[in-house]
């Protein structure tokens, strides 16, 4: 489970797993009013509405919404049982956070509202989404449980013993680890592109080119920070040359 005594541990600050797990519920349900509620008012094409609308399979819209709250409640799982808190959050974070998340979730969920306009694209835009969906959210997942596997392993005393600077962790390998830095970030765009494509909206495709940025700096950051931690001086082990940030043998 999730460290819940992180304020006394670390001290003062917002305890990061309140936080997310509130932000995540929060955006699951911020969409669902946004998709179901039929008072809301039709804003103008394309601020709300499928882009390439088709209107071929009634289903569809049932199971984006399906999909949406399959990662949100990954998400709110992962925050009590894998992920692992080293800091609390600043309120910056903590506002921002749900803020940024919830503002996303209704006007992705109003978008795709059938009450007002929504149409969902051709089947064949739905199933490449759905499967690209699917893909991101196992390997993040995978990724993200590895993670807490691996930051659980310590380098050997004896090791340790050799140099005062030697680094206690080890360096992250296996699956899609022995080719990027953060894998975890990669599956993240994927699932991104893949519920993009299947909704085909504005507000969805924003979603991802924000999401885009934000993991390529955080990916840049991370690949940096083990560089700088693995750098084969004084015991340390020495990074891969070939292993890139955030795209396999591009980027």
């Amino acid at each position: 489970m999730a460290d819940t005594d992180i304020p006394s541990r670390l001290g003062r600050g917002f305890n990061p797993v309140v936080v997310n797990s509130i932000t995540y519920i929060g955006t699951a349900a911020v969409f669902l009013v946004g998709a179901y509620v039929g008072e809301l008012p039709k804003l103008p094409f394309p601020v709300i509405g499928c882009l390439l609308g088709a209107g071929l399979w009634t289903g569809a819209t049932t199971l984006l919404v399906v999909l949406w709250n399959v990662h949100y409640f990954r998400r709110f799982t992962e925050v009590l049982c894998v992920h692992s808190y080293k800091r609390t959050m600043p309120l910056v974070e903590t506002v921002g956070a749900p803020v940024y998340y919830w503002f996303f979730g209704f006007w992705i969920g109003w978008a795709m509202n059938a009450h007002i306009s929504y149409n969902p694209p051709h089947i064949a835009l739905v199933v490449v989404g759905t499967v690209l969906f699917i893909i991101g959210e196992t390997g993040n997942c995978v990724c993200h449980v590895m993670l807490r596997q691996m930051r659980s392993i310590k380098r050997p005393q004896a090791v340790d013993q050799m140099s005062s600077c030697a680094s206690k962790h080890v360096i992250p390998s296996g699956f899609l680890f022995n080719y990027i830095s953060c894998p975890h970030y990669f599956f993240e765009i994927v699932t991104w592109i893949g519920f993009s494509v299947a909704t085909f909206t504005l507000p969805a495709f924003l979603f991802l080119l924000a999401t885009v940025i934000t993991l390529i700096t955080y990916a840049y950051k991370k690949h940096q920070a083990y560089l700088t931690e693995f750098d084969g001086q004084d015991g340390r082990d020495s990074y891969p040359k070939h292993r890139k940030a955030l795209v396999p043998f591009i980027f």
